[in-house]
């Protein structure tokens, strides 16, 4: 029997699709300035609305809508919330910003706010066709956005590898959607589970492993993470920031739902595999990460490193295994963007890429940035009491919950080489024999000093008192396993 059309489903979409359509079209009339200053106001205006539609939405009950290819539920509102929240920060780190953002700052504005629509869509998706259409929605948009400063080449370079990698993961995702077809016959998450059939047949295995080969290029996990270091090099930072948070979060949050709801049979089978792929993301992120010396292709690697977490919570396959992967998501967010907030900062200070060493002495110059930036590199690194100690003890919980002491080990090892390079921010900082670096004269830092100190005091929070928002995972995680 179908299920009625709900437009309340896609609300959030549907204000941002129009808030992006507005943009848009009164960019056609706005004149270049007023548009710099303008455009950023109804973005966030319009990420604002969409955020409280889906706070508002958070606690209704859990259901299917436009015929079961959607799934409505606290757990997609988890995703949309901090997609939301990262579009929102974006924006204020974007503010000011030179080069092709401030040229293009309609078109800007209006492909951020595309591109958290996708990610919103994706975040509830229960279908297979569905699943496709949201993922290339918001991924056009983010080929578009790394490569709007069209005067730089390392711009370039990055969104035309960005494209053809995605494009490989999207092909992969669609081929795995179309073998689960032909061993079951559905393409709706909740209904293959329930199509049974040969449960480790050849077929569905097959179908299996692509789609989670396909969701590993988005969430950059190694070794499907070629496209990261230069797609986040060579993007605008504010670009980045958006990035480094909505993507990943919104990629993991559909692998779990993917993999929990549509192959529960199959379990023995996918967890093994997505653990290999947490330990191969261990390796490769932390030991390029000691290698680099521009700050954002490190944080680059570290995203992938970070990834090996996330995905130890998704093989963990449980209720707290879902609680653990929203609760460290929130705090990675918030650390991420923080984090690339100081160096859009210092960006503009140097008119150039920021490298570790341009941090050295700059906290007696900018002491309050520097001070922020500790408690993200402190976070990253897992020390409390910040809230990346507690997200990762709390992955480890549920990795050695289910059996899977070998991947907590496996993380803990990856957090003590993480040390080797998330110190050496901090130790360049408050260098008491650096000679204290330039410092050009630069406007808008107002918004992006702003968004740096919400998410230092956000990660704080979330270290010390974690209850409100592991309660509402917990909210999250019963409407997924029940």
């Amino acid at each position: 029997m179908s299920v009625p059309v709900n437009f309340s489903a896609i609300a959030p979409e549907i204000v941002l699709i129009v808030a992006a359509c507005v943009l848009l079209a009164g960019g056609v009339f706005l004149p270049q300035r007023p548009a710099e200053r303008l455009t950023p106001v109804l973005a966030a205006g319009g990420l604002l609305v969409a955020l409280v539609v889906a706070a508002v939405q958070y606690h209704h009950a859990a259901h299917w809508s436009f015929d079961h290819t959607l799934r409505i539920d606290a757990f997609g509102q988890a995703t949309r919330l901090i997609v939301f929240a990262s579009g929102l920060l974006a924006v204020c780190v974007s503010w000011g910003s030179s080069g092709g953002i401030k040229q293009r700052a309609v078109e800007f504005n209006a492909l951020l706010l595309i591109a958290c629509a996708g990610m919103s869509l994706l975040s509830v998706a229960n279908s297979f066709v569905t699943l496709f259409v949201a993922l290339e929605l918001f991924s056009i948009a983010l080929y578009v956005l790394v490569a709007i400063d069209t005067d730089s080449e390392s711009s370039l370079e990055g969104s035309l590898k960005y494209l053809i990698v995605g494009s490989v993961g999207a092909a992969f995702i669609l081929y795995g959607a179309a073998l689960v077809y032909g061993a079951t016959g559905q393409l709706e998450f909740d209904r293959i589970a329930a199509a049974g059939g040969d449960r480790h047949g050849v077929l569905l295995l097959a179908g299996i492993a692509f789609v989670v080969v396909g969701l590993g290029f988005k969430s950059n996990a190694a070794p499907f993470h070629m496209w990261t270091p230069d797609a986040y090099e060579g993007a605008p930072t504010p670009v980045t920031t958006f990035m480094s948070a909505a993507t990943k979060a919104v990629a993991l949050i559909v692998m779990m739902r993917v993999l929990s709801v549509a192959f529960p049979g199959q379990s023995d089978v996918w967890e093994t595999g997505v653990a290999a792929v947490a330990i191969v993301s261990f390796v490769w992120g932390n030991l390029a990460a000691l290698r680099q010396t521009n700050v954002k292709r490190m944080l680059a690697y570290s995203t992938v490193g970070h990834t090996g977490f996330l995905l130890t919570a998704v093989a963990a396959n449980s209720n707290l295994g879902a609680r653990a992967l929203l609760y460290y998501l929130t705090v990675y967010a918030t650390m991420n963007i923080g984090a690339f907030a100081v160096v859009a900062i210092r960006e503009r200070e140097l008119a150039r890429p920021v490298e570790i060493a341009d941090f050295a002495g700059w906290g007696y110059r900018r002491p309050l940035l520097s001070i922020a930036m500790l408690v993200f590199m402190l976070s990253l690194a897992g020390f409390p009491p910040t809230g990346g100690f507690i997200g990762k003890l709390y992955i480890f919980s549920a990795a050695v919950q289910n059996g899977q002491t070998y991947l907590a080990a496996a993380g803990v090892a990856a957090t003590l080489v993480g040390l080797g390079y998330y110190l050496k921010i901090p130790f360049a900082l408050f260098d008491r024999d650096a000679e204290l670096p330039a410092a050009l004269p630069s406007s808008g830092l107002r918004l992006a000093s702003f968004a740096t100190g919400i998410s230092a005091a956000a990660v704080l929070f979330l270290g010390i008192v974690p209850t409100p928002i592991i309660d509402l995972a917990r909210t999250a995680s019963g409407s997924l396993f029940g």
